[in-house]
């Protein structure tokens, strides 16, 4: 009995999880974030069943991870019709350093660059993995407004 209440209960947070990242489908969710926000919401859960939960999704197909660094700090975005019919396509990102924002950035440009890349140099650029760093609007206009 005590295994089929563990199975219902890791259903249930996975559940939460995919709820809360479906709600809140336009954002990347970080760990934490979504950890402070199912705790607020009266779903306390463990860091660690929260990762598990966010692998299993990922594996399933229905959320992206992004890295967003060299550390390994990622965040998760779930990925809707397109990632449950598994036709979700690879874009670069934007990362503003500032405030951490990070942008997808479908680009017609960026697939002229890709392309140099690989005629030119022998070398296929990996979209997904791909992430231009800098400040978003909104901080650089803070910061020039500070100035």
């Amino acid at each position: 009995m005590q295994n089929s209440r563990k199975s219902e209960y890791q259903t249930k947070q996975k559940a939460q999880v995919l709820a809360y990242l479906e709600a809140h489908a336009e954002r990347h969710v970080t760990a934490a974030e979504l950890l402070h926000a199912l705790t607020a919401q009266g779903t306390p859960v463990g860091a660690a069943t929260v990762y598990r939960q966010l692998e299993r999704l990922e594996a399933q197909g229905l959320v992206r991870r992004y890295t967003l660094d060299d550390r390994g700090s990622a965040c998760w975005q779930y990925g809707g019709a397109e990632a449950k019919a598994g036709t979700c396509h690879s874009h670069f990102h934007l990362k503003c350093t500032c405030c951490g924002t990070l942008i997808h950035l479908d680009c017609g440009h960026l697939a002229g660059i890709t392309e140099h890349v690989k005629q030119d140099h022998g070398f296929t650029i990996d979209p997904a993995r791909t992430t231009f760093y800098g400040l978003c609007n909104a901080c650089a206009e803070t910061r020039k407004d500070a100035e």
